[in-house]
């Protein structure tokens, strides 16, 4: 049963009306164990996205470290007279991922059924899953890795199809901008998972042709992950290439190729 611990910070939310202030800003309703989402700019950006977890009275939210310092300050400037206390447990607390296995640990993973299960726990684990290269082969976005802060739409990371995003809940930051996305006729653009055959680094083109239809965003060995134009892709002639080597570009989040 592989174990990855993953580069993640933990903070704790507690207080009164903590889960209704944190419902209102973020793009998901809370469920009852753990919860898939973001805090978005008023432009409907991803300024982070993270899990939340459930911890008696209190919520975990664990999020990329990278996004950490910016997600706190955040909610700190959200929270005003609140009375809300944000502390960042990060030194005593681990965050892990485990799959392939039948552990009851944790929590399944809200994005996708065979990403496995999330865990946050005060043990060190002994563990040397390959998490990167089992998410990108299920063709499944991981922030952590494949964009930086306040650079992507909900939409263009795939959120919507990993029930990151309740349309029909109340308010949010960003609600506007993302509720018009999901009413345009056709999303122009989604991040695939990719097979690569040749060699390939991040920023490379995706080409079809002398057309380009998308980027690399991360590559892991023969596996990667790429912003891909869809209607470029849909009316492609000639079959995907990265630097003249053949690509498969995966379809939604499933892992299959296209």
């Amino acid at each position: 049963m592989p174990v990855a611990r993953l580069n993640r910070s933990v903070f704790r939310l507690s207080g009164e009306g903590v889960d209704a202030w944190l419902d209102g800003l973020i793009t998901n309703s809370l469920k009852e164990a753990i919860t898939f989402t973001a805090l978005l700019t008023p432009q409907g950006k991803i300024i982070a996205d993270f899990f939340v977890t459930k911890d008696g009275h209190d919520l975990l939210i664990e999020t990329p470290t990278k996004f950490a310092e910016d997600l706190f300050e955040r909610l700190r400037m959200y929270k005003l007279r609140a009375p809300i206390e944000i502390k960042d447990e990060t030194e005593s607390l681990n965050v892990y991922a485990i799959w392939d296995g039948q552990g009851d640990e944790g929590h399944a993973d809200p994005r996708h059924s065979s990403l496995g299960r999330r865990l946050i726990s005060q043990d060190f684990l002994d563990g040397d899953g390959d998490y990167d290269a089992h998410r990108l082969s299920l063709g499944v976005t991981d922030s952590a890795l494949d964009f930086e802060t306040v650079t992507t739409f909900p939409a263009d990371s795939n959120m919507d199809l990993m029930n990151g995003v309740d349309f029909k809940k109340g308010c949010f930051v960003g609600q506007e901008v993302v509720s018009r996305m999901k009413r345009m006729t056709t999303v122009k653009k989604r991040m695939r998972g990719l097979i690569i055959e040749g060699n390939a680094a991040k920023g490379d083109k995706i080409m079809a042709g002398e057309r380009v239809i998308g980027e690399v965003y991360h590559v892991h060995k023969k596996l990667g992950m790429g912003l891909i134009r869809l209607d470029r892709l849909k009316a492609a002639e000639l079959k995907p290439t990265i630097n003249d080597a053949p690509v498969m570009i995966m379809d939604s989040i499933d892992g299959h190729k296209t």
